[in-house]
């Protein structure tokens, strides 16, 4: 089985409704995200996620407030796009239990006033995406599935190594204040889709 079969995941996962928070607290930072993955060989892809929710630990959201709680999270919508490219690598296993390792990698987050004005047509050309805000490297772990890849885990952590601010309803952020110390997203999901969806805690001061 080609690994690019393999790692074809939807990931379903719920999220708290959010309303406006006027502060983040030292402690947490909560990211809820969507997206998919596109591969370009059997074992390499772009990976993007759409993330306009950040918040606190409650799930208070930073940037917006909406009547029904959390703001859209799709492509259309989200003033902000995680971009990493990756490759993945087949592991040993006892079937029906699989394993696939993705090696150390890069992420890209891109903000965008104007999300309706980016162009996806060609996803190697990434002007159009926004100005980079934040760089990430992503640690090097394991995808697991007890069943073959017909439902897995996946867990990682990145590091944050460069930020630059922005401006977003009128107030100024930067990534290094919200995420010093890098986060850990966590994917939970079935098999069958390119579709991915899980959350991330980003530890404080």
């Amino acid at each position: 089985m080609k690994v690019a079969t393999i790692l074809l995941i939807s990931l379903m996962v719920c999220f708290v409704p959010m309303t406006a928070a006027d502060s983040i607290p030292v402690g947490e930072v909560a990211i809820g995200f969507t997206g998919g993955a596109t591969w370009t060989s059997d074992s390499t892809g772009i990976c993007i996620w759409y993330f306009p929710v950040v918040g606190n630990a409650e799930l208070e959201s930073l940037f917006v407030k909406t009547p029904l709680g959390g703001p859209i999270v799709d492509r259309e919508h989200s003033y902000f796009l995680w971009v990493s490219d990756f490759s993945a690598e087949l592991l040993p296993a006892t079937s029906p239990h699989a394993l696939a390792l993705v090696p150390t990698g890069t992420a890209t987050v891109y903000y965008r006033s104007d999300p309706t004005a980016r162009d996806f047509t060609n996803l190697a050309d990434r002007r159009t995406w926004g100005t980079p805000v934040a760089t990430f490297v992503r640690k090097a772990s394991i995808l697991r599935s007890p069943d073959g890849f017909a439902s897995d885990t996946f867990v990682f952590s990145a590091d944050l190594i460069s930020t630059a601010p922005f401006t977003l309803n009128g107030n100024r952020f930067d990534f290094k204040a919200l995420i010093p110390n890098g986060i850990t997203c966590f994917e939970y999901g079935q098999g069958g889709s390119s579709w991915e969806a899980g959350s991330c805690v980003a530890k404080g001061k």
